[in-house]
């Protein structure tokens, strides 16, 4: 049989079908929610063309139509979603609100503050930026913070007074403007993202961390700040420049502190650390503190400048210092209580002060071969008798190098006061010796002066009794 009667004998086969099964498609009909397919006109006389094409179109016309309908919808959902993350803050108090602002955010464009939060764990899950702050404070009962997608905090990282704190666990946070974590006694363990390329102010306060060496990658910082945290025993960080604030202070006595790219600080303090140098600083714009420390040795061999003050003080084992380079100190220059320090040399290259100076301690001998001006008065005093203060009083050029007005020198034998004029001319001068130390002299002449006292009018009380005695053997022989 021909192709052609075959498809002629099964058009009416299906015609009588369709006659008696009408009634069957009358629900469909019926139904406004089934969309009917395409009609194929099939032209039997012209068969073997195989004119597909235009059905075929028109099917992908309608198919393109309804994936663009999808589409839309799905659009609309995540335009919905996106308007949930644009808070300008986000509260939460419970574990089921963070999972649910995870559910519709990867990103939010606000502050993310977490209080009353009564669950053990902060779990940020899928948060990837925060952009403004993330804000966690007064949890006692938080032990652990911990987001495996937070890649960035635009703004600032704040932890405050979560005393139960153990754990901040965020392997990809690589940039943040702020960190500023205070009051989170019992943190042990910190893991961050090991490539951190953005941060501006860095303070870690009253932590059980023992060291910090997320800092390694960043150049520039506003404020490094590391303090009271008391079982630290290293800092590791390659910044080159602290715009506002660099202090080390009050951790544990074995603190290490590695800054070895450090060129140029705004403010400088030191205190309480094991170890430390400063082998490329070049500049302090302000003020430098080395103050109560445990290292033997201090070197900065390359600063040149202090912009304010210079302060190496009560560092009870220090006997070597490098300031080779210092030329200009634009503040005062105080060395005081140095127990080690036998003799202030150590900067050779220096010029000129532009406020006070002070030496205090058991020091022979003060040698400043280049000074030649320090703008305020000069205190100098050591338990040594062999300290020469003729360098300070009268120098042999004949004119001293303080000019702020007042000049005191003390030895373990000996005060000497002077004032100098403007210009370096002696005005007067005073030297009186001690036979025993300054500090017990000064008292036994107070107590000596109070005993004097008391018998001038001993003497005063005798001399009125005793002429009223003669007054009265006068009258009674008369």
């Amino acid at each position: 049989m021909r192709l052609s009667e075959i498809l002629a004998a099964s058009l009416v086969l299906l015609e009588g079908h369709q006659a008696s099964g009408s009634s069957a498609q009358k629900p469909f009909e019926r139904s406004r929610d089934f969309t009917r397919p395409h009609a194929v006109r099939v032209n039997t006389q012209n068969i073997g063309k195989r004119e597909t094409a235009p059905a075929f179109e028109s099917l992908q016309d309608e198919w393109s139509a309804g994936v663009v309908g999808v589409q839309a919808l799905r659009f609309e959902k995540s335009t919905a979603v996106a308007e949930i993350c644009k808070k300008d803050v986000h509260n939460i108090e419970s574990a089921a609100q963070l999972y649910q602002l995870q559910q519709s955010c990867r990103s939010i464009a606000g502050t993310l503050q977490i209080s009353e939060f009564l669950d053990p764990v902060i779990d940020l899950g899928g948060l990837q930026n925060i952009n403004g702050d993330l804000i966690i404070e007064n949890l006692p009962e938080v032990v652990r913070i911990q987001g495996h997608n937070l890649v960035s905090v635009g703004g600032t990282f704040k932890i405050d007074s979560l005393t139960s704190l153990t754990s901040v666990y965020l392997p990809t946070l690589h940039h943040f403007d702020v960190m500023e974590w205070k009051v989170v006694p019992t943190l042990t363990s910190l893991s961050l993202a090991p490539n951190i390329s953005h941060a501006k102010r860095v303070t870690i306060s009253d932590t059980s961390l023992i060291g910090i060496d997320v800092l390694e990658n960043i150049e520039d910082l506003e404020i490094l700040n590391i303090n009271n945290n008391r079982y630290m025993e290293y800092v590791k960080s390659n910044v080159k420049q602290v715009h506002e604030q660099l202090s080390i202070s009050s951790n544990a006595r074995e603190l290490q502190v590695e800054m070895p790219a450090l060129l140029w600080a705004n403010n400088l303090t030191v205190r309480d650390v094991a170890s430390i140098s400063f082998p490329r600083l070049q500049h302090v714009n302000k003020s430098l503190e080395i103050i109560e420390n445990y290292f033997e040795s201090f070197e900065a061999p390359l600063l040149k400048t202090v912009g304010g003050t210079l302060g190496v003080i009560q560092n009870s084992r220090l006997a070597r210092v490098d300031f080779s380079n210092v030329t200009t100190i634009q503040g005062g220059l105080m060395i005081a209580n140095n127990s080690n320090i036998d003799k202030i040399d150590f900067l050779p290259e220096l010029r000129e002060i532009g406020g006070a100076i002070q030496f205090i301690g058991t020091f022979h001998d003060t040698e400043f071969p280049k000074l030649r001006l320090v703008r305020g008065s000069a205190l100098v005093r050591s338990t040594s008798s062999t300290l020469d203060c003729s360098k300070w009083i009268t120098p042999a050029s004949g004119n001293s190098i303080i000019r702020g007005g007042r000049i005191m020198c003390t030895t373990g034998q000996s005060r000497n006061t002077a004032r100098v004029s403007e210009d370096g001319k002696l005005l007067d001068h005073q030297e009186t010796q001690f036979e025993i130390k300054p500090e017990t002299s000064e008292k036994t002449n107070v107590a000596s002066s109070v005993v004097n006292k008391s018998g001038i009018v001993n003497i005063g009380f005798a001399l009125v009794f005793g002429w009223a005695a003669i007054s009265i053997c006068s009258a009674i022989t008369r």
